[in-house]
């Protein structure tokens, strides 16, 4: 039974039409969580696959944006975007590949070029989330160095921006993410703060954010 099949989109910067690969809903199976909800998968990694580059210009971004993204891009951010774009090298990037075969190097890549783009498009939850799975990247090969400098950067971006989020969803992820880091860094008085904060506010959601939120929360006791 085959794992993956392609899709077709149209790049919403050159007009460029390319193929990507999803992978079967039936081919994701999940091994465990992390204390942060990081999912460990068996098999493949579906986070790989959530984003996607034109072959042509190297715009890069969320799967789940493609019929979207291009009414959240002006005239002025297109500009910015094409500048961005001009000033990646051949040296900067790996081979683009949106095959099933993509390589753990070029998915970081990435996630590096969508983290930029979304901030260039003033979408800091979704720069934030990115980085988040850069930092997971590095997590994956042990190297907690570069994971904790990218969390950092997480933790900024969620402190920065979560007075201003327009859903819950976006609040949820900025506190916990603010008190799961805070906990990390070892700053456990921010930590507690933020998790009491959203375990006050959605106490009675139904996230999985907030399940985790309240157990690391036991922790700090």
């Amino acid at each position: 039974m085959a794992n993956f099949y392609k899709e077709i989109t149209t790049c919403p910067i050159c007009k460029t039409e390319f193929t990507y690969a999803k992978i079967m809903s039936s081919a994701i199976k999940v091994k465990s969580y992390d204390q942060d909800l990081k999912p460990n998968y068996v098999d493949y990694n579906p986070l790989m696959f959530s984003i996607i580059t034109c072959t042509n210009c190297k715009f890069t971004y969320n799967e789940k944006d493609k019929d979207k993204i291009k009414n959240n891009i002006s005239p002025k951010k297109f500009e910015l975007i094409n500048k961005y774009l001009s000033n990646i090298t051949e040296e900067d990037i790996f081979k683009i590949d949106n095959s099933e075969n993509k390589s753990p190097e070029f998915y970081k890549q990435q996630l590096v070029m969508g983290s930029e783009i979304y901030s260039i498009l003033k979408k800091p939850f979704e720069v934030a989330k990115l980085l988040l799975k850069l930092a997971w990247h590095y997590r994956d090969i042990d190297d907690e160095r570069r994971e904790l400098k990218i969390l950092n950067n997480v933790l900024k971006i969620s402190t920065m921006y979560f007075e201003e989020a327009y859903t819950d969803d976006d609040t949820i992820f900025a506190l916990f993410y603010s008190g799961y880091i805070s906990y990390r860094f070892g700053n456990l008085n921010d930590a507690a703060r933020y998790l009491d904060r959203l375990n006050s506010k959605y106490k009675n959601a139904r996230s999985p954010y907030i399940r985790a939120s309240k157990e690391l929360r036991g922790e700090l006791k």
